[in-house]
C-alpha cells in the first residue's frame, strides 16, 4: 500500500474518533496488512509537523486527533473523489472492458457502507493475487470474477 493511502486512510480514522497509534494500526488493518509501529509513527509525526493531526497525552501513550487542518484536507480530497474514482477505473482497465469500468460506482449504494468489511476484503484479496502480474493469473482472476457477476446478475 502507498504511504500516502494510508496517511489518507489515518486521517480518515481519526476524523471519526481520537486513537492511540496501536489502535490506528488496528484500523489501518482493515484496508490493509497491519502496518509496523516502525512505519506508522513516524508517519504519524509527519502528520502532526504539517499541522493535520495533534496528540494528548494519556498516561503512557499519545492519542491522536485530527485537526481543523486535517479535516480541511479531508474535504477537499472528497471533492476530488470523482477523479480518484477515474483512476481506481485506470487501475481496473486490465480486469475488465469499458462498460463494465463504466458501472464501477457501488460505493454511491447505501448498502456499500452496511458491508464495507466485504468489500475491503475482496478488495485486498483481488490486488493481492493480481500482484503476481502473469497472463495465467489474470485470466484466472477474470473467470472468477465474471462468474461472480453471472451470479449476482440471478439476484436482480
Amino acid at each position: 500500500m502507498f504511504k500516502a493511502h494510508i496517511k489518507l486512510i489515518a486521517l480518515k480514522e481519526l476524523s471519526k474518533e481520537s486513537l492511540s497509534g496501536y489502535d490506528l494500526m488496528k484500523h489501518i488493518e482493515c484496508f490493509e496488512k497491519k502496518p509496523s509501529p516502525g512505519y506508522v509513527y513516524p508517519l504519524l509525526k509527519d502528520l502532526k509537523e504539517k499541522g493535520f493531526i495533534s496528540f494528548k497525552k494519556d498516561k503512557r501513550k499519545k492519542v491522536y486527533s485530527i485537526t481543523p487542518k486535517g479535516k480541511r484536507l479531508l474535504v477537499n480530497l472528497q471533492k476530488n473523489r470523482e477523479d480518484m474514482m477515474k483512476r481506481m477505473r485506470n487501475v481496473l482497465k486490465p480486469l475488465a472492458d469499458k462498460d463494465e469500468i463504466n458501472e464501477i460506482g457501488f460505493y454511491k449504494h447505501k448498502g456499500f457502507f452496511k458491508d464495507k468489511d466485504i468489500f475491503v476484503k475482496f478488495h485486498k484479496t483481488l490486488f493481492s493475487a493480481y500482484e503476481k502480474d502473469d497472463e495465467k493469473n489474470r485470466d484466472k482472476i477474470k473467470k472468477i470474477i465474471n462468474d461472480s457477476i453471472r451470479k449476482l446478475e440471478k439476484l436482480k
